[in-house]
């Protein structure tokens, strides 16, 4: 029990002391306020940005393996055929089944072939991406319809002249009326419109500047209609590109299958390719990756944020060696009483830690509000975690315990009959 009488009595003091300059306290406290509020908010923006990115990925399917073709980077220099026939580059079928026979844990493959078409229906004409696909490219996709169906087993053996629109596609072109069983032309072929998607995965396709405009077809009617050629007009000159495969995507039966799958993929593809003319994307690596990168900048945001908190211990350290001298008497008094050194060191120790304490506590309060104000006016994403508002405010009170442990040492120090004569 007197030990429990002892710390009330060394809290009382405490706060009595503090609340005697108050503010002092406040001005004292400022620091580690306005430190703890920079780490929240410095941490939820962080963690704001890795989540929407994590987000963006997941949504290509942590269970998938992605191989784009790609013009090899010499090609992209010359960005022509040479006058020697067709540019030739990138998957091929063969590449396909040879990888379906060799990956272990496939689940579900497709295959995607990309054309840049223009759309037209009744006066309005937009450019638009032709993707030639499977009706497995809904669920390795994980798309959601807006309104219709998607293309079915029956379009592809039929090359039936169906397609499926983007929501943003459909609404450039059509407005308010709903475009299901309506017939619009795509490269001058004509084609009914089956099915509406709310959005594809912007990672998942490709770069080509067009937006959300995709219009998505059987591929055998893609085949037949547009073919494997694209011409690029450059200069008055034109250049004629095939590729025959755009893109596969691989659903995997888990993740170590897509471990396993990939190890395949990078060691079968170079067998058949002289030139990088491919490129492999796996969403689980780049989550992992995603995660170490927010990992490094929490670290560095951290250690930056935390320089105000030390400038705050600084100003801690400084105002309680001036009350350690303010006071001198007082020490002396308390001594001459029966106080015993550790009683001195917990009094001051308590008054830097309550200091911190209550930065802390505002700079909580407040370090929440501005990630909300951020997201909500600047609509940038912010993450709060519980460890986001536990970690700084730790670090305050650390910064309270090592700022006043110098001072409250020294007021023990004083011999009472000295600190008793002093004026």
């Amino acid at each position: 029990m007197s030990w429990t009488f002892k710390i009330l009595d060394i809290l009382r003091l405490g706060f009595h002391s503090l609340g005697v300059h108050k503010v002092r306290s406040g001005l004292t406290a400022l620091g580690v306020f306005i430190g703890v509020c920079g780490v929240i908010s410095m941490l939820a923006i962080n963690q704001g940005a890795s989540a929407e990115a994590q987000r963006t990925i997941q949504a290509l399917g942590s269970d998938n393996i992605i191989i784009n073709s790609v013009k090899p980077p010499q090609r992209v220099q010359t960005g022509s055929s040479g006058g020697r026939g067709a540019l030739c580059y990138g998957l091929t079928l063969a590449d396909v089944e040879c990888l379906r026979e060799a990956m272990p844990g496939i689940v579900r493959s497709v295959i995607v072939h990309r054309t840049l078409k223009y759309a037209y229906y009744n006066g309005r004409n937009l450019p638009v991406v032709v993707i030639g696909t499977e009706p497995a490219y809904r669920y390795v996709v994980k798309m959601n319809l807006a309104g219709g169906r998607f293309i079915s087993d029956a379009d592809v053996l039929r090359h039936k002249p169906y397609c499926v629109l983007t929501l943003g596609l459909a609404e450039r072109l059509f407005g308010f009326v709903d475009p299901v069983g309506k017939c619009i032309r795509i490269g001058g072929e004509p084609f009914v419109v089956v099915g509406v998607l709310t959005r594809l995965p912007q990672s998942l396709l490709a770069q080509t500047g067009q937006a959300d405009n995709y219009a998505i077809i059987p591929i055998t009617t893609e085949r037949d209609r547009f073919g494997e050629y694209t011409v690029m007009w450059t200069k008055g000159s034109a250049v004629f590109e095939r590729v025959e495969i755009s893109q596969v995507i691989f659903q995997m039966a888990d993740e170590n299958a897509v471990i396993d799958g990939v190890a395949v993929a990078r060691n079968v593809l170079p067998r058949t390719h002289a030139e990088m003319d491919y490129e492999t994307v796996v969403p689980l690596e780049l989550i992992e990756q995603k995660k170490k990168q927010m990992f490094l900048w929490n670290v560095m945001l951290v250690t930056i944020a935390s320089v105000s908190l030390l400038v705050g211990g600084i100003g801690i350290m400084n105002i309680m060696l001036a009350t350690v001298v303010e006071r001198t008497r007082e020490i002396g008094v308390r001594r001459a009483l029966g106080a015993k050194r550790l009683d001195i060191v917990a009094q001051f120790l308590v008054e830097s830690v309550v200091l911190t304490t209550i930065g802390g506590a505002v700079g909580i309060v407040l370090g929440i509000s501005f990630p909300w104000l951020i997201e909500r006016f600047l609509g940038f994403p912010t993450v709060i975690s519980a460890w986001t508002l536990i970690l700084p405010f730790l670090m305050a009170v650390l910064v309270g315990l090592v700022s006043g442990l110098y001072p409250a040492m020294r007021a023990a120090a004083l011999s009472p009959i000295a600190a008793l004569r002093h004026e």
